[in-house]
């Protein structure tokens, strides 16, 4: 793989610092019959009897021709970042795969339920398995708090967040074929994926939106900035990682650099200085070669940003990884509130002072909470297995807010897409939920029991 680096400036991030960034490699070009669930970094989707390019539109790459090749994305790499520049890094070598933990037993959370069939977009589909519902979920506990702060956005590919959802958890992508991923028993129905995608190149296509609003994410289409962020995104690799919840192995997001996803079109998002939450669950024990997700490149984000893949001068995001702005204790990784021209731990000043009061998340299972109102915002941090929450900051913004509307997750506002990460699920909130409230969601994902 040739390597080559360049420094760039990233205007919106105004801090006098450089890093050199690592161009792309060459793209491998693999059979898709070749490659069997080894790990292997963000292969676009098998072709079926035709080529296949991935991230190349908004709508996730789909077939445009014929002769059976296939088009791989990034296989893995370092990730580095600037805060002025040199973001975008894109990835320079393979890894291995990263395995789940081993069952350990616990029970199944939640019987009963409408039974709804599969669907499918973007292929031919080939089914799907049957959800059999829920009990009670973050959503659920969002929605009867007082006063409510409903789900706008909630997406998991592990397990159901909301009881009366029946609906896919996410969709996955092989050649021209996809097939959407039900829940059984409220948990991600993970051996119909392995049914499906068998020894395959597969991808997620779709993260479906658990709230009431249908906001569903797909593959982020090229954003404004230089550099990869300039480029469409890729589907990820939808065997990355496995992890036992309940007793069922189910499949987290695993993304590398380059993988993103973006809604610019929502519904029922805040916008302006509107009240916000957002909860997430990342691994923040993630290292190696492929990619980690709290090295210091921009920006592996879950929230609020922009409607035109550019940047629109604020966001309202939840950042996970070590950073190149704002630190809190320790060596990370830390959440962050990414607020567009700056990463902050806390605090009303520049976003490059440290936060001591910001414990450091490297757990398998990080917990974080940014919250907001027009006045105020808190970052708060847990363990999503045991132990109850850390506020790291709670107090006045260092900038006015106006939250611009649109959905990411993976990348920044800008398409900044040079970070990586694990995503297990997280929900964005209409509206700033109470310190009771976010006990009551730790507390709800502890009962799923990640990593058991």
């Amino acid at each position: 793989m040739v390597l080559s680096s360049l420094i760039s400036t990233r205007s919106h991030r105004k801090f006098p610092f450089t890093l050199a960034e690592v161009a792309r490699g060459s793209l491998l070009a693999l059979a898709a019959s070749a490659l069997a669930c080894s790990g292997t970094e963000s292969p676009a989707p098998a072709g079926s009897g035709g080529a296949v390019s991935v991230g190349g539109s908004g709508n996730g790459g789909a077939p445009v021709g014929s002769g059976g090749t296939t088009s791989l994305g990034p296989t893995g790499g370092t990730n580095n970042g600037n805060p002025t520049g040199g973001n975008n890094a894109a990835p320079t070598g393979g890894r291995a795969p990263t395995g789940g933990n081993p069952a350990t037993g616990g029970s199944n959370v939640g019987v009963g339920g409408a039974a709804t069939g599969g669907k499918a977009t973007g292929g031919a589909a080939t089914g799907g398995t049957t959800s059999t519902g829920a009990t009670t979920g973050p959503c659920d506990i969002y929605a009867a708090a007082s006063p409510a702060t409903p789900c706008v956005a909630a997406y998991s590919t592990t397990r159901v967040l909301r009881a009366a959802y029946t609906g896919p958890l996410y969709q996955v992508r092989k050649g021209g074929t996809v097939q959407d991923i039900m829940a059984v028993g409220g948990f991600a129905d993970g051996a119909s994926q392995d049914t499906f995608c068998v020894t395959s190149a597969c991808t997620v296509s779709i993260l479906y939106d658990q709230s009431t609003k249908g906001n569903n994410l797909k593959v982020a289409p090229a954003g404004c900035y230089t550099g990869t962020a300039s480029e469409a995104d890729y589907e990820l690799n939808a065997k990355g990682k496995t992890v036992q919840i309940s007793g069922h192995k189910v499949y987290a997001l695993y993304m590398i650099a380059h993988d993103g996803y973006r809604n610019n079109s929502p519904s029922g998002m805040p916008t302006g200085n509107a009240a916000q939450g957002i909860y997430e669950v990342a691994d923040g024990s993630r290292t190696g070669s492929g990619g980690n997700p709290v090295g210091s490149a921009c920006c592996w984000d879950f929230g609020n940003a922009s409607t035109n893949n550019c940047n629109q001068g604020t966001m309202n995001a939840l950042y996970f990884g070590t950073g190149y702005w704002g630190k809190g204790a320790g060596s990370g990784p830390w959440f962050l509130a990414d607020l567009e021209g700056g990463v902050w731990a806390g605090g009303t000043g520049a976003s490059t002072v440290p936060n001591p009061n910001l414990p450091s998340s490297k757990v398998p299972f990080a917990f974080g909470i940014l919250k907001t109102n027009s006045s105020n915002y808190a970052i708060r941090v847990g363990d999503a297995t045991t132990g109850s929450l850390t506020t790291g900051y709670d107090g006045a913004l260092p900038k006015t807010l106006n939250h611009p509307g649109g959905i990411i997750l993976g990348i920044g506002g800008d398409n900044s897409n040079s970070s990586a990460g694990t995503f297990f699920e997280g929900v964005i909130t209409a509206g700033r939920p109470s310190d009771a409230t976010d006990a009551a969601v730790l507390a709800n994902t502890q009962a799923a029991k990640y990593g058991q």
